[in-house]
């Protein structure tokens, strides 16, 4: 049956929205995936480029292929497709045959042969934490627009560093999401999946003087939006990356908004924290992920073992 790429590309994204629980960027992300490799389908052949039930593990690595030879023919401009890109693209195509096949749109699946190309994995950078204070101090030493708005980047910059948040998490909280007596916040992170977690007296107090200066407070404002720019309106996703960003750049030579999420994560492995509470802070699903970060950390890892190990020495 000839496919309905229009069709079938909607009733899979409605799926992995409704009935998987993928967050709005994620579902854009898997419907710009798929649409590069149904315009590949489109081009192979006039007779079998409309039927999908014929794709065949050459289809896909041929398709992989296609988009390796952008990457090349992409590295002089200034925005070049990654390796993860690659990956994400597949992983994408994996998951749409992997739901043809679930229900029995397709007898075969080909992406099963096909194995995820390995990428150079960089490691993630982070703040060092002797550069803390200096990198909570930069927005009133350098401000960027008034210091009312200096004392909301320092609230935010104290929340990603105590808390470990993703950057929608942090601009979806609202007010009343910040349990200020008890010393929790609570989150709704990837798949709305909701989650506490603590946050420090340091970043509780910057929020409060933040809230002071704007004149509002935990107890008469909080169905607003916890930070907001100067018309009142939740803190676009664009401003803060720019003005972290710049922050970062002043500390550390460079960073983005997830630098301070390493950070967190690294901290608290450096302290000794254990994996399983550090996968649950960061809302992982996951141990797979956390453990990401202790490539950063072997040498604490390695004490850490010699120190409770019986023959660790």
């Amino acid at each position: 049956m000839k496919t309905d790429y229009n069709k079938l590309k909607k009733e899979f994204l409605d799926y992995l929205k409704k009935e998987r629980g993928f967050s709005d960027y994620t579902v854009k992300s898997y419907n710009i995936d798929i649409k590069i490799f149904f315009d590949f389908c489109k081009k192979l052949d006039v007779y079998f480029g409309p039927y999908l039930d014929k794709v065949k593990p050459l289809t896909i690595r041929n398709f992989l292929a296609d988009e390796m030879a952008k990457i090349q023919s992409s590295k002089s401009r200034s925005k070049s497709l990654s390796e993860k890109t690659i990956a994400r693209r597949l992983a994408s195509v994996k998951a749409l045959f992997r739901y043809l096949y679930n229900f029995e749109k397709i007898l075969d699946n080909p992406t099963i042969y096909i194995k995820t190309p390995k990428s150079s994995k960089m490691l993630p950078s982070f703040v060092k934490e002797s550069d803390i204070k200096m990198l909570m101090e930069e927005p009133l030493k350098n401000v960027i627009t008034n210091k009312l708005e200096a004392y909301r980047d320092i609230a935010i910059l104290e929340t990603l560093y105590a808390t470990g948040l993703r950057l929608s998490e942090l601009l979806s909280l609202d007010i009343c999401d910040i349990d200020k007596n008890n010393g929790m916040v609570k989150v709704i992170g990837k798949g709305n999946k909701e989650r506490i977690v603590p946050i420090g007296k340091v970043a509780l107090n910057s929020i409060n003087k933040y809230l002071e200066n704007t004149g509002r407070s935990f107890r008469t404002d909080f169905d607003n939006p916890l930070f907001t720019n100067r018309k009142g309106f939740r803190l676009p996703k664009r401003t803060l990356q720019r003005r972290i960003k710049r922050y970062l750049l002043s500390t550390m030579g460079g960073g983005s908004v997830h630098t301070l999420r390493h950070t967190f994560a690294t901290h608290l492995i450096d302290r000794g924290a254990d994996m399983l509470t550090v996968k649950e802070l960061l809302g992982h699903s996951s141990l797979s992920s956390t453990q990401h970060y202790t490539q950063l950390n072997l040498e604490t890892i390695k004490k850490v073992y010699q120190k409770n190990h019986p023959r660790g020495e």
